[in-house]
């Protein structure tokens, strides 16, 4: 899967049984079903492990056998629907599992007692229900999935259309003052106010380089330093994360906006806005710090309690549960703390 999409392009349900995680799974569920197999035929301690070790080898080589088969024809089932693929993949197993039983029957009769270790309705039948469970099971996690992926957009959505009236009013207020005096600084912020407006209707579902969510940074700041003047502080240093990193869109500008609306712009005298960057074992952290009145401090807290939690659902979602976002206050500077897994674009 392509690390710049939120979303899985595989139409049916099934995973990607070529990777070596679900390849681990599936391991373990056949050494579990195998233990499990071992203590109910075993009647004596002393046959326990041989049976283990016969269930572990059979189930083993039909769980792999499977996954092998599944990995192969992966192009053929992101074709079919989830019925399709479920079917198709339920009697993949049984047929590989109805194979093997032969051979080993065929071949390696002394593996057996009298037909019984690898009777083949047995077989089958451990088969079939196993199998039907594990289908059902990724069913239900890929439902589960899509409904999480879903969530973050529909987050992402209401984040990209909730541009402020108060923003907006206040931008075209400042344009509508240059014009005349200044025409080339209004045609500036008509542009930086035009690519803003183009960044929150962008719907492609793809994270972007964080050179470009700090170019998007920059034309929203253009604006409010033409409306704040000296009141407001800007300052960077992101040297120490490279450009190419990979971050969910419209993850700076907010905190960006929520600085300066609930601190900043709350305090006659202005205040300050940093920006910095960071490496902390391999992961990449981005900090927003901003000064923040005493009279504005409760106000932040409460604007900012449902844009962090749509900020740390998403950083979540798109880094695998591995992206976080941390809150704290002192000194009279508000700060968030974005720490997230670090991927480069192409």
């Amino acid at each position: 899967m392509d690390d710049h999409k939120f979303k899985a392009e595989n139409s049916s349900f099934l995973p990607d049984f070529c990777r070596v995680k679900m390849l681990f799974m599936l391991v373990l569920t056949a050494e579990l079903l195998a233990f499990v197999l071992a203590l109910v035929s075993s009647q004596h301690s002393q046959n326990f492990w041989s049976s283990l070790g016969l269930f572990s080898l059979f189930i083993l080589w039909a769980i792999l056998l499977s996954a092998a088969l599944l990995c192969y024809l992966g192009r053929f089932f992101r074709k079919l629907t989830d019925i399709q693929a479920g079917f198709s993949a339920f009697f993949l197993i049984q047929l590989v599992t109805l194979c093997l039983t032969l051979i080993v029957g065929q071949f390696f009769p002394s593996l057996g007692r009298a037909g019984e270790s690898f009777d083949y309705l047995r077989n089958i039948g451990i088969s079939c229900i196993v199998s039907a469970v594990l289908l059902r099971y990724l069913y239900i996690q890929s439902q589960w999935v899509k409904q999480v992926e879903a969530e973050h957009e529909a987050r992402l959505d209401a984040l990209q259309a909730r541009m402020r009236p108060h923003f907006l009013f206040n931008s075209f207020n400042t344009i509508a003052s240059l014009i005349k005096g200044r025409p080339a600084v209004a045609e500036g912020l008509v542009h930086d106010l035009a690519e803003l407006f183009r960044a929150s209707l962008k719907r492609d579902g793809k994270m972007v380089p964080l050179a470009d969510e700090v170019e998007l940074c920059n034309q929203y700041l253009n604006i409010e330093k033409q409306r704040l003047g000296e009141r407001l502080s800007v300052s960077w240093d992101l040297n120490a994360l490279s450009e190419k990193i990979l971050i969910p869109p419209l993850t700076l500008q907010p905190l960006i906006e929520n600085a300066i609306y609930h601190g900043i712009e709350k305090s006659e005298e202005g205040g300050v806005l940093e920006v910095k960057g960071q490496t902390q074992k391999g992961k990449a952290v981005l900090i927003v710090r901003n000064s923040v009145p005493e009279m504005a401090a409760e106000s932040l807290r409460e604007g900012n309690q449902m844009a962090m939690d749509n900020l740390r659902a998403r950083l979540k979602g798109c880094f695998d549960g591995r992206g976080q976002v941390f809150i704290s206050r002192a000194d009279g500077f508000y700060q968030v703390r974005l720490v997230f897994p670090q991927r480069s674009g192409q």
